[in-house]
């Protein structure tokens, strides 16, 4: 029953793979076409008057979808993390080291994933991108973590 339950969750997985590898694919400094810029302008550097770079452009449309992919895998790995802290029958404080654990590699590979220049891909410190989403995660993870501890060792 147990080996069912493994194939069904690592054939999800490689799917999910599939998915992710496009993940996180564009960049929210953009140079406006209007402006009259020339291509050899690098938008993160200052203009020389001291102001800082004033031509900046904020695609809204990319930030929205990188957070909306950052959320989905954040999400998607909290429930894999719950199932696998209910197979490996972990209990009480065991069970939130795994969580947090799991949390922090799954953070640190989306970091990873963007060359760990954070600011390119979103306006979020490091702090808020460590613990964004992190009480959703916590309760799919806990309702997945009961679930699969019940379903394997209960019945």
């Amino acid at each position: 029953m147990l080996h069912i339950y493994i194939k069904a969750i690592t054939y999800h997985f490689s799917i999910q793979k599939q998915r992710v590898k496009a993940f996180i694919q564009y960049k929210l400094i953009m140079i406006d076409p209007m402006a009259d810029i020339g291509s050899g302008f690098d938008p993160t550097k200052s203009n020389g008057s001291g102001e800082g770079g004033g031509t900046e452009i904020l695609n809204f449309h990319a930030l929205q979808l990188n957070h909306r992919k950052i959320d989905y895998v954040q999400s998607f790995m909290g429930i894999v993390s719950g199932c696998v802290a209910g197979i490996c029958r972990f209990t009480g404080l065991e069970g939130l080291a795994c969580f947090l654990v799991l949390h922090l590699v799954v953070t640190l590979a989306l970091l990873s994933k963007m060359n760990f220049r954070l600011k390119s891909y979103s306006q979020k410190n490091i702090i808020a991108f460590l613990t964004n989403d992190l009480q959703s995660c916590a309760l799919s993870f806990m309702l997945f973590w009961t679930l699969f501890y019940g379903l394997v060792y209960l019945f």
